[in-house]
């Protein structure tokens, strides 16, 4: 093998099509690529990578031919566990690659009309090798959104959108245990290809009845020796289905003393990168020797299980998976269990076998049959079998299960009892959908009872469970929009009012706060609301409250000045905040989803701002006798303009912050350049007499609520919105808040006080944002943040009522860009209409009435999709 000289191009590993696309093109492009788990990984020193991809998740479609390289050069470094968990490279060459893809191609009898499911994800091996397989042939490979789900299965061959499928044994366990949901569709199933998990002969022979008219391949390998064996299901019958295959093309086999597989053949890889050397992976005749012991039988190799998972009992020797086969041939158990090795003082090992808590038969069953298994080994002593029951097991990303962690758990933990909360019964009165719902979760949960206030995953469930409740529940009526609402938590009661809705019933339901992200969201978006009234109130006040005579207008604006104030900087911390919390993350997560939300930020603030200047320059025409080139260009000035231009940059911040290895700290030292900038650009261009559209960009970078200076707010508020999010991820609770707010707090009125009171609190309007201004309203936004938090704890406890009043608020401050932009145009309006003839009084009522019409009607909209 010769090395590339060529770049070394690391890309995150990415359960997306992009992931594919990039690994493809870096192999045309002849740079060798390493497999990182993220942006920081310590692989890209290791293997000196000097090019990082991030690739956006993007599922659908991969229809692209790629005529693969073959050559013995470099293809691409990826990592996975070796003995003892330590991390080693496997180091893969065209050649190697190539090898793999068209023995396979070969063996399955693909054609360029192949459109594939993929249900695994494209970024493990398997999954990367099914759309490599798809692309050299020509065909198409579809990468669901939600993963493997039978009935996207079903109904995509039904409308003969694929007729491939690729997947895992404990994905196939699934699909089988819900075959009667197919009916003639199946028939259009020409391929699949099987990962290299155990699967019994029965449930190979059930695959072969349910898909007759498709070539079925399964296939056994590792990291280092991808697909060495195939086995055709569809042409194999008797025991040698109970074998993964046997070698073809170049690939060989054979069997070390130690019992162990053995192989050798063009596909596997020569070196490895362990301990940061390289070090051979085959001996001098080539052949590579695994961890997995096996047996040959007529050239169809036996897989035995891992020589690492061995169970040395008393000095005999035993295979857990062979253990597992037997146990469930006695019991007729197609899954449930597991077995593995736990110390043991006498015996060196015990036996022990970890249960579902939804097992059909008892552990007193489960034990005498793994009992009668080992007297047939020669262990006639019960006492060497412990039993674990779980909820689940501990496993990989492919569903295999994790013996070693099996083993912890019982180490650490006493024998879990049968949760009794998850028979705990509803002491409300059920409806019929919920009975009918709740009927088809205790069935697939092996539940007694199902409280209708519970979701799927608080009683037990999980992913693989729901796809056999989400079977249930269609065959049941229930519409497949509605029912995939228990994939995101809704409860039974949730999911039965929206079938409720649906048939045009209406149910009392309160809504419920279910997770801390959604608590957090929500009261970002609360303290959004309460600056959007803030901002429209001072606005409007002194014109509302001059029509009541017995109110001094001046002397409550003086005393409110410190309120009225806040508004449009605290407006701009929010939005910093809420930027931090919920799309900074998208930059790394999804930057073409957080792009278009950007963009369309922009777009509606730029329709907006082109709304308000067409009223400000009608109410010129006809209120002003001669109107300039420079009167028209500063109608479309605003606070709208900063949120604009920050919509169109925000991307460019975000990009900055993020090469930091302290993102919050470093959006501090940002918000403080900002403020720096905007005081010397004050001094150098403020003073600049300008003209019509010049005017219009000076007024932009020094008017009151210039650029660089709302920027500074904004990017204090994604300081706290980034801690905001560490917080929440690490379940931590928001009464530091309470503190630093305070703490910021009373350092800005300091810092007001030493320069002299140059800037009263009680004066409004303000001439412009000082920094210590910008300090104590980000103290205060912090405190609210925090107690908004502390009554949201107990919205799930409150009255309707309660809830209502916190949903009205959390929806005005999802509205703010349209009620500031709407408010605006009432006093433009007024003039409008007075130039008419029409009253004072009835100038201003009417677009106010037009602006709460439209307003209540935009939040009526947004209510009901929101809360309701």
């Amino acid at each position: 093998m010769t090395l590339s000289d060529k770049q070394i191009t690391g890309i995150v590993s990415k359960n997306s099509i992009a992931y594919v696309k990039a690994i493809f093109e870096c192999y045309s492009s002849s740079e060798t690529v390493v497999l990182l788990r993220d942006e920081d990984d310590s692989r890209i020193d290791l293997t000196g990578v000097t090019k990082v991809i991030n690739p956006p998740l993007k599922t659908g479609w991969f229809n692209e031919r790629i005529q693969f390289r073959n050559d013995d050069v470099l293809a691409q470094i990826a990592f996975t566990s070796g003995t003892e968990g330590e991390p080693k490279g496997v180091l893969l060459t065209h050649q190697a690659l190539d090898d793999v893809t068209t023995r396979l191609n070969s063996i399955m009898e693909v054609d360029p009309s192949i459109k594939e499911y993929v249900g695994i994800p494209a970024n493990f091996s398997f999954g990367l090798g099914r759309f490599r397989a798809v692309a050299a042939i020509g065909g198409m490979a579809y990468l669901p959104e939600h993963g493997f789900d039978p009935i996207e299965i079903r109904d995509m061959l039904a409308a003969d959108q694929i007729n491939a499928v690729s997947a895992v044994p404990s994905l196939w366990r699934v699909l089988l245990k819900n075959k009667q949901i197919f009916g003639d569709e199946r028939y259009q199933l020409k391929w699949i290809e099987i990962g290299s998990q155990y699967m019994s002969r029965a449930e190979k022979e059930e695959l072969v009845e349910l898909f007759p008219q498709a070539k079925i391949a399964q296939h056994y390998g590792l990291t280092e020796a991808s697909r060495s064996s195939f086995l055709r299901l569809d042409q194999t019958t008797g025991e040698t289905l109970e074998s993964v295959g046997r070698a073809y093309g170049k690939t060989e086999f054979k069997i070390s003393e130690a019992g162990r597989i053995c192989i050798r053949g063009p596909h596997v890889a020569k070196t490895l990168l362990k301990s940061g050397q390289y070090i051979s992976n085959v001996d001098d005749d080539g052949w590579f020797e695994t961890s997995d012991l096996g047996v040959l039988e007529d050239g169809f190799l036996y897989y035995k299980g891992r020589a690492d998972d061995l169970i040395n009992c008393g000095g005999v020797k035993l295979s857990p998976d062979a253990l597992e086969r037997e146990v469930r041939e006695i019991t007729k158990l197609k899954e449930g269990i597991a077995i593995c090795a736990v110390p043991d003082e006498l015996t060196g090992h015990a036996v022990l076998v970890a249960y579902r808590d939804d097992l059909v038969i008892s552990p007193n069953d489960l034990r005498d049959s793994l009992s009668s298994v080992l007297k047939g080994l020669g262990i006639n002593n019960k006492n060497v079998i412990k039993l674990l029951e779980l909820n689940e097991f501990p496993v990989t990303s492919t569903n295999k299960v994790q013996r070693k962690e099996l083993a912890k758990l019982y180490e650490s933990l006493s024998v879990k009892t049968k949760n009794t909360n998850d028979s705990t019964t509803s002491h409300h009165e059920m409806s019929a959908e919920e009975v009918e719902i709740a009927q088809v979760w205790a069935e697939v949960l092996k539940l007694e009872h199902v409280d209708p206030e519970r979701n799927f995953y608080d009683l037990g469930g999980d992913s693989l469970s729901a796809i056999g409740a989400l079977v249930a529940m269609e065959s049941k009526g229930v519409p497949k929009d509605i029912s995939k609402g228990m994939l995101q938590g809704l409860t039974v009661r949730e999911i039965a009012r929206k079938m409720s809705k649906a048939d045009g019933v209406s149910l009392e339901s309160k809504h419920r706060i279910r997770s801390l992200s959604i608590k957090n969201t929500m009261t970002i978006s609360i303290v959004r609301g309460w600056m959007v009234l803030l901002v429209i109130f001072a606005h409007w006040h002194q014109g509302l409250m001059e029509r009541i005579p017995a109110i001094d207008v001046e002397l409550f604006t003086s005393y409110a000045g410190p309120l009225l104030s806040f508004g449009t900087p605290g407006f701009a911390i929010i939005y910093g905040v809420g930027a931090g919390y919920s799309l900074f993350p998208l930059f790394y997560k999804d930057p073409q989803r957080l792009k278009s939300i950007l963009r369309k930020t922009a777009t509606f603030l730029f329709i907006g701002i082109l709304l308000l200047a067409v009223v400000r320059i009608t109410e010129m025409l006809l209120t002003k006798q001669t109107v300039s080139v420079t009167d028209y260009t500063n109608s479309f000035f605003s606070v709208l303009s900063y949120y604009l231009f920050i919509s169109c940059t925000l991307y460019f911040w975000f990009k900055l912050i993020d090469r930091s290895s302290y993102p919050m700290f470093f959006t501090l030292l940002l918000a403080v350049m900002a403020y720096c900038l905007h005081v010397f650009v004050i001094q150098e261009f403020a003073v600049l007499n300008t003209q019509g559209i010049f005017e219009l960009i000076k007024l932009i970078f020094t008017a009151k609520y210039a650029y660089f200076l709302m920027l500074s707010g904004t990017l204090l508020g994604v300081a706290i919105g980034v801690m905001l999010k560490q917080l929440s991820e690490d379940k931590k609770s928001l009464t530091p808040f309470y503190l630093l707010g305070a703490t910021i707090l009373i350092t800005g009125m300091i810092v007001w006080m030493y320069v002299n009171n140059i800037d009263p609190w009680n004066h409004w309007p303000i001439k412009t944002v000082y920094i210590w201004r910008w300090l104590t309203y980000a103290g205060v936004i912090m405190i609210f943040l925090a107690f908004t938090v502390n009554i949201l704890d107990s919205y799930d406890r409150g009255s309707k009522t309660k809830q209502y009043i916190l949903q009205a608020f959390s929806i005005i401050g999802m509205l703010a860009f349209p009620l500031f932009v709407f408010h605006e145009m009432v006093m433009p309006a007024k003039a409008i209409l007075m130039v008419f003839g029409v009253s004072s009084l009835v100038a201003l009522i009417v677009p106010m009435i037009l602006f709460f019409i439209g307003s209540y009607a935009m939040f009526k909209k947004l209510h009901g999709v929101s809360y309701q």
